[in-house]
């Protein structure tokens, strides 16, 4: 993006637009993988097995590039 010409984006508003899906994609990736190894619930899922950690992986990688400091 040409910063120059579109400006950038102000940090409380990559915070507030990134920051809440990110925390929502930590927990239920994390409910989803805690679901499948039996902790919570008494079945196992073999697709929440895979699933699960993948969608927490996602909401980690948001929340680092929401949280990262821009030079």
């Amino acid at each position: 993006m040409d910063q120059d010409r579109y400006g950038a984006r102000p940090r409380w508003q990559r915070l507030l637009l990134g920051l809440p899906p990110a925390l929502v994609l930590v927990a239920v990736g994390g409910y989803w993988t805690l679901l499948s190894w039996g902790v919570i619930g008494d079945t196992t899922s073999e697709t929440f097995s895979v699933i699960g950690p993948i969608v927490a992986g996602f909401g980690v990688a948001l929340g680092w590039v929401v949280l990262q400091r821009r030079g």
